[in-house]
């Protein structure tokens, strides 16, 4: 399957618009790991998830959530 690059400005604007997104007190507790290295994709795609989305994916981003970072309601 051949797939389409992405653009960088396209990646950036989707990031941009993560990074921009509502937060628990506009704390943004969490990180984003862009994944463009085929050996990379094809490790995290052996790790878990869809594997054959990740392995013909332009990039794969990586969304960690950082809880420590964020508020609480209710000690929850």
């Amino acid at each position: 399957m051949k797939r389409s690059p992405i653009f960088e400005e396209t990646l950036n604007t989707l990031l941009e618009a993560a990074r921009l997104a509502p937060s628990w007190a506009n704390l943004q507790c969490w990180r984003f790991i862009v994944v463009k290295d085929e050996e990379k994709k094809h490790q995290l795609s052996e790790a878990d998830g869809p594997r054959e989305a990740m392995l013909n994916a332009p990039v794969v981003i990586v969304a960690c959530a950082y809880p420590k970072e964020s508020g609480n309601r209710d000690n929850q």
